[in-house]
């Protein structure tokens, strides 16, 4: 079966995977004070803007996801003229409309490609799937590596799609938000309701830094540590407890708004790499992409896994 992942740009993902895998991502235009840019650039670019000034509090940041026409015409041209099946998956509906904006063109794309696909003498009809992860970040693009496994193999759609669907259900995503202002200051931005200033500068003033879970359609708080390192730690180490307990899939997926070598080279991933070979799972690494970082600032961590073990948190 041949076939195309379509995700969007916030799915986590190493850059390797996507130009070498039938991955392709559907564009998205972030405009930072008034410059317009994809976010699809390479991670080394990517590196760069983390690196300077672009991304704080006071700037003026824009986006927004594809429409359903983008949608329909990215599908249209990019997918439908050399594979069989579009296999489609979005971040949480709660915080996006990318999957309603999926599914409300997806009737008309089948039709659409007919047409397209009998142009080029192709018999073999098109057709699309589309999936709310529930997720964002490093979960999404775990989902992504667990679909892309399944198809890889032949597996068959029906089978692929029910095994997905469970797969959403036992992924969770972890972020570390570094800035609590810059964070408030962009869901205020996207009309999302969150901390008062007064308790945002407090906690910045005194280095308190969230763990967020992102599962099932739904954001939550699990608990506030003093400084990134401590945070950082504190989800390593329930990291190592869920490698050690089992994972549904062998892969520890990690997304990280700035350079690689920054968190590969700190004694907390290294314990986590260890760890990671004894039991023979593989921890995949990416830089962050632009939909997620101006969201959480530059610094910001995510992880992907799913745990065996689905009732204890990094609290």
């Amino acid at each position: 079966m041949k076939y195309t992942l379509v995700v969007d740009s916030v799915a986590a993902m190493p850059e390797k995977i996507i130009k070498t895998r039938p991955i392709k991502v559907l564009p998205v235009l972030v405009n930072i004070n008034g410059k317009v840019q994809p976010d699809n650039i390479s991670e080394k670019e990517l590196v760069e803007i983390y690196s300077g000034n672009a991304l704080s509090v006071k700037s003026e940041i824009e986006s927004s996801p594809p429409t359903p026409e983008q949608i329909s015409k990215f599908i249209l041209e990019k997918v439908a003229p050399f594979c069989d099946y579009a296999i489609c998956q979005s971040l949480s509906r709660v915080t996006s409309p990318v999957f309603d904006n999926v599914e409300s063109v997806a009737s008309q794309i089948a039709r659409d490609a007919r047409v397209t696909r009998d142009k080029l003498g192709i018999e073999h009809p098109f057709r699309m799937t589309y999936l709310n992860t529930g997720t964002t970040i490093a979960g999404q693009g775990l989902v992504a590596l667990y679909a892309d496994m399944l198809l890889s193999r032949g597996t068959e759609i029906q089978e692929y799609t029910a095994t997905i669907e469970k797969f959403t259900k036992v992924v969770r995503t972890y972020v570390i938000v570094r800035d609590l202002l810059y964070t408030r200051q962009r869901a205020i931005e996207k009309g999302v309701k969150t901390i008062g200033f007064g308790a945002a500068l407090l906690g910045k003033t005194v280095g308190l830094t969230p763990i967020v879970e992102i599962c099932n359609d739904v954001t939550t708080p699990i608990s506030t540590k003093r400084g990134f390192d401590s945070a950082l730690e504190r989800l390593i180490d329930y990291t190592i407890d869920r490698i050690k307990d089992g994972l549904y899939i062998p892969i520890v997926n990690i997304s990280y708004a700035g350079d690689l070598n920054d968190i590969k080279n700190l004694d907390v991933i290294a314990k986590l790499q260890d760890v990671a070979n004894q039991h023979k799972v593989k921890l995949m690494f990416g830089v962050m992409g632009l939909g997620s970082s101006t969201v959480y600032g530059p610094g910001g961590f995510s992880i992907g896994i799913a745990p065996k073990n689905q009732k204890s948190k990094p609290d």
